[in-house]
């Protein structure tokens, strides 16, 4: 990631310049379509946001609830603007040149009356939205402080609709299905609800969320009753830190001076198909990394674990996976749960090391996968990694040839754990080993700072499959505009399984059988929706680790493997082309090795009709992996192929069946030659 244009400039105005009194001070964004407002008033601080002249948020709080002594009345007693314009280059995500351009106001606060402790807040407002936080400078009066809370709230007018994602206690994987309600329905009121929150207010879009999150508790939202002016909305939760018997003490933070909280956000636009184009900010309020990241490789991976179980893995079995992985032109392969500590008990516990358990050999399947041109990941529980040694492991891994971890279980995000990640991430970036954090809180652009982290869960994915039967096509099309606008997700998609939503059964359901000989045939899990469906996920979600989910048995010489042959993780650019949350979705995206795809997914049947602008001159032959008109409605793994010749000038139609899709690979004629239609 560098940097590669800077037009950037500081300015500083006077306190007359941005407010129009003493205790009111506002920022725009650089087009002018953005107005945030800060208010130090009698009732304590509050800000606002406007945007093409709507007010998306009205007057809500701000402000941190200290331990110990309570901070008392503050008065502005300084502040600037300044203004910034760069572009800088990501090849680990969607989108390869990054424009961050922003107007910043920060206020620097002082207590009326002795100790006269001091506190900042920065406001950080782009044309695609805008974000704030704390900042505790060092100063006499503070050497280090604990916070209980965070006093943030989004308050809307009236009562728009909102779709949300709610959790019972702290501890969670963060996993759910999103769910349309309004902020007045939050319900339960005790409930805490996870990022990102996106709301409708006066006819716009906006996601709520956090970006930046490190040596800071997470957060979470909680429902705001309404007050006099009939306002409700969210306020903030952080997740408190535990004590050494678990329970919580009541603190959240602490910290020493000087020290800065992660950033609020909001991303708004006009609609939930132009969220997808805020993606970005998340990334911007990171800092850059440190170091050379050159060595990071992105790719897709197989894996053994979502038609298998854990224990089940021989050394056999996994180089016969590594082996199919090269023949797909996939740089990896996934060894999950089970290939460390003892056969059929937990792989965590104080007598458990992460080293291969008797019969299984890792370093020979290692040794084998170089041999074929393929790295081999590794699961492993996070207590399991931490008692063996973060570093001591780490090194031995990748002294041994493994390329990546997947980190599991930690199912928190209170700020010790919040570090932990942090610790990792260094660890391994400092040994030349990739990351995959699962049982994980959600992503906050901290893979800016730290390429080498790939991608996390804190998604409901494709291994719901297996256990319940949440996974539906509706929380698939739900997908691209809630959680994937905060960042990668390892869904892990590609099932060749393909049913129909009204004939699914989970596996456990449908009898967990593993395969005993002609006698008692393998019962592997399927996915709701069709062929093309399926192949459109592995196109259309973010993960720069793409693991995809099914066995050589489903894949090799099955209708639409060759979409996934050599299939891109990462993208030069992404075009979102039609969709709308928990209907359908359709992308366009340039890869880096010269092709373009297209992937659209749908609930009910529809057409999509794509311009090809996108593409460069000359011609092009578009691969097209479609629904099967005549078969698709009976069988969800019929698929129809065509070779078309093309041009930008030209414009393709995609027939979508009900929860179908359609992907398209667009190769320059030179690579490929087709018939002309």
């Amino acid at each position: 990631m560098r940097k590669v244009t800077v037009v950037s400039g500081l300015v500083l105005f006077a306190m007359s310049a941005c407010g129009a009194s003493p205790g009111l001070l506002n920022v725009r964004s650089p087009d002018g379509t953005i107005a945030v407002t800060f208010e130090n008033g009698k009732d304590g601080l509050f800000w606002s946001m406007e945007r093409k002249g709507a007010r998306l948020v009205l007057p809500s709080r701000l402000g941190l609830d200290f331990a110990g002594e309570k901070w008392g009345a503050m008065k502005i007693s300084a502040h600037r603007l300044r203004r910034a314009d760069s572009t800088w280059e990501n090849r680990f995500a969607r989108r390869l040149a990054v424009r961050d351009r922003y107007c910043e106001l920060e206020i620097a606060l002082e207590e009326t009356a002795a100790p006269n402790r001091r506190l900042g807040i920065e406001f950080r407002v782009f044309d695609e939205g805008a974000a704030f936080r704390y900042k505790v400078p060092e100063q006499p009066a503070v050497d280090a402080f604990q916070i209980r809370e965070d006093l943030a709230e989004w308050r809307f007018a009236g009562n728009p609709e909102c779709w949300a994602v709610s959790h019972k206690t702290h501890v969670n994987s963060q996993e759910g299905v999103y769910r349309k309600m309004t902020v007045g329905g939050l319900l339960p009121k005790d409930a805490l609800f996870g990022m990102p929150l996106v709301v409708h207010p006066a006819g716009q879009a906006v996601a709520v969320c956090e970006a930046n999150l490190t040596n800071w508790a997470g957060m979470f939202f909680r429902y705001c009753p309404p007050r006099g002016d009939g306002t409700q909305g969210v306020r903030a939760e952080l997740s408190p830190l535990p004590t050494l018997s678990g329970e919580p003490r009541g603190i959240a933070v602490i910290r020493k001076t000087p020290a800065e909280s992660p950033w609020r956000v909001v991303m708004c636009a006009d609609g939930d198909l132009e969220l997808q184009n805020c993606r970005e900010m998340l990334l911007n309020l990171n800092p850059p990394p440190e170091g050379d990241f050159s060595w990071v490789r992105p790719g897709a991976c197989s894996w053994d674990w979502w038609v298998s179980e854990k224990y089940c893995q021989t050394t056999e079995s996994e180089i016969r996976m590594v082996d199919f992985a090269s023949e797909m032109g996939w740089p990896y392969h996934l060894i999950d749960a089970g290939w460390y500590g003892f056969s059929g008990l937990p792989c965590h516990g104080p007598e458990v090391e992460v080293e291969s358990r008797r019969g299984f050999d890792l370093e020979r399947v290692v040794s084998h996968a170089e041999s074929r041109g393929v790295g081999v990941w590794v699961w492993v529980h996070w207590e399991a990694l931490e008692g063996s040694g973060v570093d001591e492991t780490v090194s031995r891994l990748s002294r041994m040839g493994v390329k990546g971890i997947k980190v599991d279980f930690m199912d928190r995000q209170d700020q010790w754990m919040v570090r932990w990640y942090e610790k990792v991430a260094r660890v391994c970036a400092r040994h030349r080993m990739m990351v995959n954090f699962h049982g994980a809180f959600k992503p906050t652009g901290t893979e800016r700072t730290w390429p080498n982290v790939l991608t996390r869960e804190g998604i409901y994915g494709n291994e719901g499959c297996k256990g319940g039967n949440m996974i539906t096509p509706e929380h698939m099309a739900t997908l691209p505009f809630t959680r994937f606008l905060l960042g990668p997700g390892d869904y892990t998609p590609g099932s060749f399984g393909n049913v129909r939503m009204k004939d699914f059964l989970c596996q456990y359901e449908r009898g967990l059988v593993y395969g005993g000989g002609a006698e008692h045939p393998p019962v592997w899990a399927e996915e709701p929706g069709t062929r093309a469906h399926a192949l459109a996920l592995c196109v259309a979600f973010d993960s720069p680790l793409m693991t995809l989910c099914d066995w050589p048995e489903r894949y090799r010489g099955a209708a639409g493997v060759e979409a996934l042959r050599a299939l891109p993780s990462v993208w030069k650019n992404t075009i979102p082309i039609d969709g709308a949350i928990g209907s359908h979705y359709a992308v366009a995206r340039e890869s880096f090795d010269g092709r373009f795809y297209f992937a659209a997914f749908t609930v009910e049947p529809r057409r999509v009709s794509l311009p090809l602008g996108f593409l460069p001159s000359g011609r092009w032959v578009a691969t097209v992996y479609g629904d099967d008109a005549t078969r698709s409605t009976s069988d969800a793994k019929a698929l129809a192929v065509r070779v078309l010749d093309v041009c930008r000038d030209d414009r393709v139609e995609f027939d979508l069946a009900s929860e179908g899709g359609a992907v398209a690979v667009f190769e320059p004629q030179t690579a490929k030659k087709a018939p002309r239609p």
